[in-house]
């Protein structure tokens, strides 16, 4: 690539909370260091590890000056993230959990992407999932599919092509990002530790001049009983749901923008099914603030649903129907 190519490509700003995460976090730095196009920026927050995290990033901060440690008190990943968007000079941002992996023609191939589509504000892509066991035991698969491909404009249009597909990640670790579009519509993560990520994406999808979707999968999510998203098992959970989503409605009210409630149900719908399925496996007791929220979501998802229907109100039912499936299939 000539000198020329080099100063008209975007520059890319990689921003990775962290807390507690020295075992894995080697791996994760590694996959970002042995792209075929490297970030320009690396900015790893440590969110007041005790594990000796910072030690580990000092170690790489000293060996590759695009890295960069952040000493954060603990405060949870959303608080993480907007401390790294205010240190980003990258002109994308790309989120990335420490404990995960990227595939190494990521960045190569978004820069492809954006060469031929100068108004490209997002890239969104597939991610697989895998089990935390040695490397040569791993079998990763589709759990984060993006089932369109092309290029799209943001928009109700393109949120409904979504939706409609099992195309909308709430995720963030699926996209790469314009800073000027996150600057744009001036968009934070908001102090929840679920579903944070939710009313973030929505704004972006719904404002971006221009999205490539791909179902190539470049991401690769570990899976581990120790991760907040798996270990969460309070009320919380639900709670931050009902967070997210009127952090969603405040948005759009924001951005002027007429969109009409289904299209923000069906974005939400597995959220929303999930905090039903919480409550029920988890006998969760619902604070006395929620329950009129609780029993309207329950009255909307099991109107016409009988799947959830019967986890609401069979649950035994239900997971005994869960238990002998899996005897069927581990039989055969």
């Amino acid at each position: 690539m000539s000198n020329q190519d080099d100063l008209a490509q975007p520059t890319l700003s990689v921003i990775m909370p962290v807390y507690n995460g020295r075992a894995d976090l080697s791996e994760a730095v590694d996959s970002l260091l042995q792209q075929t196009v490297v970030p320009q920026q690396i900015i790893i927050i440590d969110d007041g590890s005790t594990d000796g995290t910072d030690r580990l990033i000092e170690e790489y901060c000293q060996r590759d000056p695009r890295i960069q440690l952040v000493r954060n008190a603990h405060g949870g990943v959303s608080a993480a993230r907007n401390k790294g968007l205010e240190l980003a000079t990258g002109d994308f941002i790309y989120f990335m959990d420490a404990d995960d992996l990227t595939g190494p023609t990521l960045f190569a191939d978004f820069l492809r992407e954006k060469r031929a589509c100068p108004e490209l504000e997002m890239f969104c892509f597939a991610a697989k999932m895998f089990m935390d066991v040695p490397v040569a035991e791993r079998k990763p698969e589709i759990t984060h599919a993006r089932n369109l491909k092309g290029v799209y404009s943001g928009g109700m249009a393109f949120i409904e092509q979504l939706n409609g597909s099992g195309s909308a990640h709430r995720v963030l670790w699926s996209s790469i990002i314009s800073r000027e579009l996150i600057v744009r519509t001036k968009s934070r993560f908001l102090p929840i530790q679920n579903h944070e990520d939710a009313p973030f994406m929505f704004t972006l999808y719904l404002q971006a001049k221009q999205v490539f979707v791909t179902p190539e999968a470049y991401y690769f999510k570990r899976y581990t009983t120790t991760s907040l998203s798996v270990r969460t098992r309070d009320f919380s959970w639900v709670k931050n749901y009902f967070i997210a989503r009127e952090g969603t409605e405040e948005a759009i009210r924001a951005a002027n923008v007429p969109v009409e409630r289904s299209l923000v149900d069906d974005y939400y719908f597995p959220v929303m099914s999930g905090c039903l399925k919480m409550l029920r496996e988890h006998d969760m007791t619902v604070p006395k603030e929620y329950q009129p929220r609780v029993n309207a979501l329950v009255r909307q998802l099991t109107r016409n649903n009988i799947k959830l229907m019967v986890i609401w109100y069979l649950n035994p039912l239900y997971s005994s129907l869960v238990y002998c499936k899996k005897k069927l299939s581990s039989a055969l």
